[in-house]
């Protein structure tokens, strides 16, 4: 409880939102704080830490709003704002990855964002009717700007390159908006060089307003500020007449709305309203007056849905809006004595979440060790890979950096000398450190033997790579060292091609005589080969019944023993002081999308992994966790459980905190990349697929488990937006470990990724990668000569 109390007070000195204090559960929709009072207007002025507007008792911070205030839509009277000087651009510039923009920069006094040739966003429209863009805007080149809006031209604008700043106004046809999202492209016809880059405009500020929206007024920005109404000072915005704010949030179960309302001039009125897709939504009004009335609004109607929060000022004059954040009902707190001992990660290659019964109640595979293990400990029911392959979804697993920053992820990228490992980190703690590898490209050619004291990876040294043997030379070393600390990396690779297991495995799954064409070694060449187009095998449905038996077989045959193994443990005493870990790299296709194994696609039977953790008498047994997650927490999570500082390098956060009862604050949500031509965004049961030339698509995955619909998101356009505004948050960052910062500095520069590696492609090498199923160009060629 002291740590708890102590980490409120670091929060609330660092202007983050506390609640310790509050009403009782049940409060009604609206709970004033008491009658207005005669004293003074709002004034802003510098303050100590400010009085929070009061949660219910047994509730903690889910998500502070106010200082997530740049995630939200903003708009003015005339419309939507959007300030090209802020991190609150990112969310409609897709955080400019491959949008054309070009980030932040200082045109004399004004923060701007600069683009060359094209540039798009993504504007959100309430309704559809006649629309215009109007921006003020430096052009470098004299020449035209073209507007296209939905794909079809909306107008253009002559612009000569002395003109300075101007403002520039395209009017858009009702026919060409849509609501909810549109796709609006700008294209100059002229560039100038301009601090070594090719540009054509300075963008400072975009409105995007009705056709009759007048532009006499000057933009507002809105900002958190200190605001005193009734003498008492809080954190808020002020809202002038017409303006409103939007928050798009994943709703938590027990979640209660929680903000203060006050006025200026002693009276106003506030609109909420409250909706999810597909229903109508609830709204109420709010009168504001000289002091603050305090709200607390129960949100249980939208548990597990992304939900919009609507804040409109429909009075007269000015009002403020405090503490605006989502609290949860908080459950009982564990607490740990003493730190873990000792660590196990194990990382069963090839393992997708829907083949484990813990995961998916439908699959007819068998692992009863897996499922004990998750009903002893706590599972992660939506947790997510960083890619879709093994050497960039591991390197994110040991260094607890996302596949853009550690750029590890072509067939010859080598994790550089630079990158930090979880290994290291352990070794320099004073914990022993041992690795059983049986993945060929995490080894020693690809930069992954980094901080161990004993390295073994079975496919360089030409050794059985089967369970038994893995689980086996684990066991023994750990014997051996069982008296200091220790850090074991196990990555085991049954399940990964070729399929072979053990008659007594493969009976299970397929009992029937078989004659086909499928060959147990032989499956990673002939799914390579069915893969391509044309296609050298077509499996008949015989053939593809054969096939993933053998893989179901491989998986059951793993779990015998890795009972075998954790009974080992607990023979040597290792049971209450050591934290296991559960996962996976990626998942294996069968044909649900097309096609077969890994490496080619983003769909959840690649990304969705199991994720579980055991830490005996310690962590709470059969404890499911809802919030999306990703692998590459798990090396803050296993650290702070071992008390070992969390390098500052991690991007990474802990999961300990739901473990233990102790939530982190959200959005909650994971990223995974494909190359350079995905980009994946999960929140809740909502997933965004970004293509390399920008088309999107959206799966519902709480209706549509096997992604076999695919929506656009005109009838989704919150959840959309959600995902849209959180995405382009990410991939804007300039701290990819604090994505969620609202960095305004227009001299800050982007935290930069390690330097790429390289590693020379041997036909050894090759050879090696080619028995694993990894046929690459560069190896087809190496091996083909």
């Amino acid at each position: 409880m002291k740590s708890r109390l102590a980490l409120v007070l670091i929060l609330c000195l660092q202007g983050f939102t506390c609640d310790e204090n509050g009403a009782e559960p049940d409060a009604p929709l609206e709970q004033a704080a008491g009658e207005p009072s005669k004293e003074a207007p709002a004034k802003r002025r510098a303050a100590p830490a400010p009085t929070l507007a009061p949660a219910p008792d047994g509730t903690a911070t889910y998500e502070d709003l106010l200082a997530l205030l740049h995630l939200a839509d903003i708009y003015e009277p005339a419309g939507l704002f959007i300030d090209f000087g802020t991190a609150a651009r990112l969310k409609y510039t897709l955080g400019n990855w491959n949008s054309g923009w070009q980030g932040e920069s200082r045109e004399g006094d004004a923060r701007v964002s600069t683009f060359g040739k094209t540039a798009r966003l993504y504007l959100p429209a309430a309704a559809k009717q006649p629309m215009q863009l109007r921006f003020r805007a430096k052009p470098y080149a004299t020449g035209a700007l073209i507007v296209y809006v939905n794909g079809k031209t909306a107008g253009e604008a002559r612009v000569s390159q002395g003109d300075g700043f101007r403002e520039i106004v395209i009017p858009i046809s009702e026919a060409d908006i849509r609501p909810g999202e549109n796709s609006i492209m700008l294209r100059a016809t002229k560039t100038a060089q301009v601090r070594g880059k090719a540009r054509s405009f300075a963008m400072d500020w975009l409105r995007f307003e009705p056709l009759t929206a007048s532009g006499a007024s000057a933009p507002r920005r809105v900002s958190v500020e200190q605001v005193s109404v009734g003498g008492v000072e809080r954190r808020a915005i002020a809202l002038e007449p017409g303006a409103q704010v939007e928050w798009f949030v994943e709703v938590p179960d027990d979640g209660t709305l929680i903000f203060g309302l006050g006025a200026s001039n002693g009276a106003g009125m506030l609109a909420l309203h409250i909706d999810h897709d597909g229903a109508k939504g609830s709204g109420q009004r709010l009168e504001a007056g000289p002091s603050w009335r305090d709200n607390q609004t129960p949100l249980r109607r939208l548990a597990g849905q992304i939900g919009r929060l609507r804040f409109r000022n429909e009075g007269p004059g000015e009002i403020v809006l405090s503490d605006v954040r989502i609290v949860r009902r908080a459950g009982e707190v564990a607490t740990i004595d003493e730190p873990a001992r000792n660590v196990v990660v194990l990382l069963i290659d090839t393992l997708r979440a829907s083949k484990v019964r813990a995961y998916y109640p439908k699959t007819r595979v068998k692992t009863p060790v897996m499922d004990e293990l998750a009903s002893q400990g706590v599972l992660f029911e939506r947790a997510q890979t960083p890619e879709n392959w093994t050497k960039p979804a591991v390197a994110s697993v040991l260094t607890s950096l996302h596949p853009a920053t550690h750029r590890t992820k072509e067939d010859a990228s080598k994790l550089p000398k630079s990158a930090l490992m979880l290994s290291e980190v352990y070794k320099k703690a004073g914990f022993k450190t041992a690795s059983f590898i049986a993945n060929g490209y995490v080894s020693n050619a690809f930069g992954f033997d980094q901080g161990w004291d004993h390295y073994t990876n079975y496919i360089r040294e030409r050794r059985n790579t089967n369970a038994s043997n893995v689980f086996g030379e684990a066991q023994d070393w750990i014997e051996k060292n069982k008296n200091g600390r220790f850090f074991v990396y196990i990555q085991t690779i049954d399940p990964h091609v070729p399929y072979d297991p053990p008659d007594e495995f493969l009976k299970m799954y397929d009992p029937k005589p078989y004659k086909g064409q499928v060959q147990n070694r032989r499956t990673h060449l002939m799914l390579d080969e069915a893969k391509k187009n044309p296609k050298k095998y077509k499996f008949t449905a015989r053939d593809k019944e054969r096939i993933e038996a053998l893989h179901d077989g491989e998986i059951s045959y793993h779990d015998e023993h890795f009972g075998k193994f954790l009974v080992k443990l607990r023979e040597l005493g290792l049971d209450d002081n050591t934290i296991i870990v559960v996962t996976s790299d990626h998942g294996e296709e069968f044909q649900e999308h097309g096609s077969w194994g890994h490496g080619h696609s983003v769909y959840q039977e690649l990304l969705g992994v199991p994720l579980m953790f055991r830490w005996s008498g310690v962590i709470p047994a059969n404890v499911r966790i809802g919030p999306v997650v990703s692998t590459m927490d798990i090396g803050p999570t296993v650290l702070e459980a071992t008390g070992v500082p969390i390098p500052k390098q991690f991007e990474g956060r802990s999961l300990l905190g739901f473990m233990r009862g102790d939530w982190p604050t959200g959005p909650y949500v994971a990223f995974s990349d494909f190359l350079d031509h995905r980009r994946v965004i999960r929140g809740g049961d909502w997933k965004m697929i970004i293509r390399g030339n920008l088309s999107q698509v959206i799966f519902d995955l709480g209706n549509d488990y096997w992604e076999q619909k695919e929506l656009d998101g005109r009838n989704q356009p919150i959840a959309q937006r959600y995902l849209r505004t959180l995405h382009g948050q990410f991939l804007g960052a300039r701290d990819r470990g604090h994505w969620l910062a609202a960095s305004t500095s227009a001299s800050g520069k982007k935290k930069p990724g390690l330097t790429e590696e390289k590693q020379e492609m041997t036909p050894e090498l090759c050879r090696q990668l080619v028995a694993l199923g990894y046929i690459s160009a560069e190896c087809d060629k190496l091996l083909s000569n």
